[in-house]
């Protein structure tokens, strides 16, 4: 997780008794129901697309260059990293724009997910190199130079067989 310098949202409700979805790094990933390109296929949920072994990046619409940047820098540090523009004529379309609400980023922002469903990191919005901070959030975050996960996170986030 890499702090994204917001601070912590204070709820007037009990933190024990009331869930407060939030894209928070740290946070457990809110759930939205997404709908797929093909109308006919069923609703997945935002967890459905994350997780699996892999970090995730989510963008809107506007963000593409993230998505971009995503298959670079995977392939650059050697991690499973994938992206997803979420947005009309994309293969996710925010349909009751439930994820539009809970995500607290700009269309052009993004979310980047951790293998096990927490935010590791937000952007509010476009940076100039969006390569250049997904490279240096995963190296801060959880990777060692060269591109590895640390030895202690290696397990809890390594995919199971029957994924591969």
């Amino acid at each position: 997780m890499v702090a994204d310098g917001t601070e912590l949202p204070v709820d007037e409700r009990d933190a024990e008794l009331y869930y407060r979805p939030t894209t928070r790094p740290g946070s457990r990933l809110p759930h939205a129901w997404l709908g797929l390109a093909d109308p006919r296929e069923p609703t997945v949920s935002t967890h459905d697309i994350c997780g699996h072994g892999r970090f995730t990046v989510l963008t809107g619409i506007n963000g593409a260059k993230w998505a971009d940047a995503a298959k670079r820098v995977a392939e650059e540090l050697g991690i499973p990293l994938t992206a997803h523009v979420i947005g009309p004529e994309q293969e996710y379309e925010d349909l009751y724009g439930d994820w539009a609400g809970l995500r607290e980023v700009a269309d052009d922002g993004m979310v980047l997910v951790r293998p096990d469903n927490h935010v590791a990191y937000r952007s509010h919005g476009m940076v100039e190199d969006p390569a250049a901070m997904l490279t240096e959030t995963l190296r801060a975050g959880r990777l060692r130079p060269g591109g590895h996960l640390h030895a202690a996170h290696r397990a809890r986030f390594a995919v199971p067989h029957r994924l591969r």
